[in-house]
């Protein structure tokens, strides 16, 4: 048995995990200057500079259509390496690093059918009495998406983007 550690957070209170691999940091909106990327996806909020480093920021919300879309000032910022670019997720609120065993983690092709279920949802963990939706962060965006991120932020690289 092999333990998966996640990092538990909030949306319109709904549990969801994405696997602690894929997570470079936690930060609060309120701690940058949001800058608007004119003529962008409705999803994707704007960019922050996080420690020389151009980060976009994709409105979780607005990706999975929910009717409350705004920004809060408490709302919290997953950092997130997807494919050796960094993007940052706004969530409503970390909740913790949770550990699974596998046996307690569904897939939800087990589940539902593929044209049921939404494309980056890649299982459904139970701990207690919670259902927790695991994210396949690598799926959230399109390829189309992907390419809108700037070179810039790409792990590693320590050169900003003049914008």
């Amino acid at each position: 048995m092999s333990n998966l550690q996640f990092i538990v957070f909030e949306l319109e209170k709904q549990q969801y995990g994405v696997k602690i691999d894929f997570v470079n940091g936690i930060n609060k909106v309120k701690d940058f200057k949001i800058s608007p990327i004119p003529n962008s996806t409705s999803f994707i909020e704007g960019m922050i500079n996080l420690r020389g480093k151009i980060i976009p920021l994709y409105n979780l919300r607005k990706r999975f259509r929910f009717e409350k879309d705004g920004i809060a000032k408490n709302d919290e910022l997953l950092i997130a390496n997807v494919n050796d670019m960094m993007m940052g997720l706004i969530v409503d609120e970390v909740i913790d690093i949770v550990r699974f065993e596998e046996e307690d983690i569904e897939s939800t092709n087990a589940l539902f059918t593929t044209n049921m279920v939404n494309k980056f949802i890649s299982s459904i963990a139970k701990k207690d009495e919670e259902m927790i939706i695991i994210l396949d962060v690598e799926k959230i965006l399109t390829v189309e998406e992907k390419a809108l991120i700037t070179p810039s932020a790409k792990v590693g690289d320590t050169k900003t983007q003049n914008i």
